[in-house]
């Protein structure tokens, strides 16, 4: 059995990992978690990445039964890991950073013949969804 200060830090780390896979999706959470354990054997880093990928498929109508339930076994894998890898423990944090999520960037050209607004149209289009502008680059 783990100690109590892994556990509380595993189970932390959970919670916080089963709510980012549910809001921000198996995509972007999974190279966190690849980063994460990155210091683990390949049965394990293939482990990871599928319990993202069941994680996301459990969650597809979360309630917090589910999530309970996902992130005691998360826990688990977590507390694993960090037994094996005590180094890790001070990256443990990194799962538990809210995904920032960026900027896209598009870019649209137009041209040839057919209704054009002012004839050619060159430019682009760029959201941040909920960051700072980036100055209209």
């Amino acid at each position: 059995m783990y100690d109590a200060e892994l556990m509380a830090v595993a189970t932390g780390a959970a919670g916080t990992l089963v709510a980012a896979i549910a809001t921000s999706g198996a995509e972007k959470m999974r190279l966190k978690v690849a980063h994460f354990f990155r210091r683990a054997t390949p049965d394990q880093q293939r482990a990871a990445a599928q319990a993202v990928d069941d994680t996301a498929a459990q969650l597809t109508l979360p309630s917090p039964e589910a999530q309970a339930v996902v992130a005691a076994a998360w826990a688990q894998l977590i507390a694993q890991y960090l037994d094996e890898h005590r180094d890790a423990m001070s990256e443990v944090d990194e799962l538990a950073e809210p995904t920032l999520l960026s900027s896209k960037v598009w870019n649209q050209r137009n041209t040839g013949t057919g209704t054009f607004i002012g004839g050619d149209v060159h430019g682009g289009l760029t959201f941040n969804y909920g960051g700072a502008s980036d100055g209209g680059r």
